[in-house]
């Protein structure tokens, strides 16, 4: 049902039209000059009276029979997609190429409307057809290109990708999209045994871009399937002194890691020496150990425990007093209990967000589906358990 917004913007639209109409005609001289047209007038009549379906019938026919409401043609096929009506939308464009007459650039817009008519509908394959065709015309080769990235990422089809954004990004472009798109095609082919591949992907990736610390990752698995876990372990502190936020998703393979080279000492001087240098990493250790079910390390429990007595909300439920007189044993099952709760509560929600448009997943991905930016999805380390131990079910948010 048509909302007072759709009648109001339809009314705009027509009045628009109508003033065109008569500013053309009057253009074409004096002689030429008409009254607006009687059916002009009638679908202005259409909107007042709430039968906006009618009156945009009405447009569709007086654009297919006059050539000066080129524009209103494709002002309706708009309108007719930004309300979901995406046949007509169709209908609209595809008629409007079925002119003889049209320009080139006419009809490029004609097909650039149709591919986004298409793409509305989720007609992918019709949409990368019209696009493609477009991707070398002058006037809209360039937004077609834009619209067949989005395709692929959708579709997942990273090496067009990669391959049509290399096109759209000049030499000079710092583009966060192709490290990304690199990182994509050496995961799959890690996954699929295919190692050599894999840094083949991974060697146009320039240090200190974006995407950069998540090419030392997927060279650091590498390196563990290769057994060669020294070179993990550098591969993971170089992640972790520029990128601390990371600490959840590699804290498991970096305790293996160390744990296979007989060098869990040298990992609690590591995890001591980051934390001295940037104290709210404490925090960030201790939710990623929770998370992990990781106590066993000195290091790592005691991030936890310090977690547990110094989080206010946590403080309160907890009779501190009692719980810092028990001797070393009791207080690490209590401390151990305390997390294993912690850790139910988190899976249970969102645990990461997009600091961009604020989109809440409980996995860790790269690309934001909300605002499809790339590396802008971090890990709540910061949980707040509070919100978790108080929040209503009725207002919580639903995350995926």
């Amino acid at each position: 049902m048509p909302t007072e917004s759709t009648f109001f913007l339809a009314g705009l639209f027509i009045i628009a039209a109508a003033a065109g109409w008569a500013f053309a005609r009057f253009n074409r001289g004096a002689d030429a000059a008409a009254p607006i047209s009687a059916d002009y007038i009638r679908g202005l009549n259409l909107v007042l009276n709430r039968k906006t379906d009618e009156a945009l019938e009405l447009f569709v026919r007086m654009a297919e029979v006059d050539d000066e409401t080129l524009e209103t043609h494709f002002a309706l096929g708009h309108l007719f997609r930004r309300r979901g009506e995406v046949d007509r939308a169709i209908r609209v464009h595809q008629n409007l190429l079925a002119r003889p007459n049209l320009s080139e650039d006419q009809r490029d817009q004609a097909l650039f409307a149709l591919g986004e008519d298409y793409l509305s509908a989720g007609l992918f394959d019709r949409a990368e057809n019209l696009f493609g065709d477009l991707s070398d015309s002058p006037s809209h080769g360039k937004s077609a290109q834009q619209q067949l990235l989005s395709i692929y990422e959708r579709e997942q089809d990273w090496k067009l990708a990669l391959e049509v954004s290399r096109k759209l990004d000049s030499p000079l472009d710092d583009s966060d999209r192709i490290p990304h798109y690199l990182c994509e095609l050496a995961e799959k082919a890690r996954r699929d045994g295919d190692l050599p591949r894999a840094r083949e992907y991974l060697k146009p990736i320039s240090k200190g871009r974006r995407g950069s610390n998540r090419g030392i990752l997927i060279r650091a698995a590498i390196a563990i399937e290769e057994e060669d876990f020294d070179t993990a372990v550098r591969l993971y502190h170089r992640v972790l002194e520029t990128d601390g936020y990371l600490i959840a998703e590699i804290l498991h393979s970096l305790v293996e890691s160390h744990r296979r080279r007989n060098s869990l000492p040298e990992l609690q001087q590591f995890l001591s020496k980051l934390m001295v240098a940037d104290p709210s990493l404490e925090a960030d250790i201790a939710v990623a150990a929770i998370l992990s079910n990781m106590l066993d390390e000195p290091v790592l429990y005691a991030a936890v425990e310090a977690f547990i007595l110094h989080n206010d909300t946590l403080s309160s439920l907890v009779d501190l007093e009692h719980l810092t007189s028990l001797d070393a044993e009791p207080r690490r099952g209590v401390v151990v209990r305390i997390a294993g709760g912690l850790r139910r509560l988190a899976m249970g929600s969102a645990r990461y967000r997009c600091i961009q448009c604020g989109y809440s997943t409980r996995r860790f991905i790269w690309n934001c589906p909300g605002c499809k930016a790339w590396e802008t999805v971090r890990p709540v380390n910061r949980i707040q358990f509070e919100g978790l131990l108080f929040a209503d079910d009725s207002t919580t948010a639903k995350v995926t």
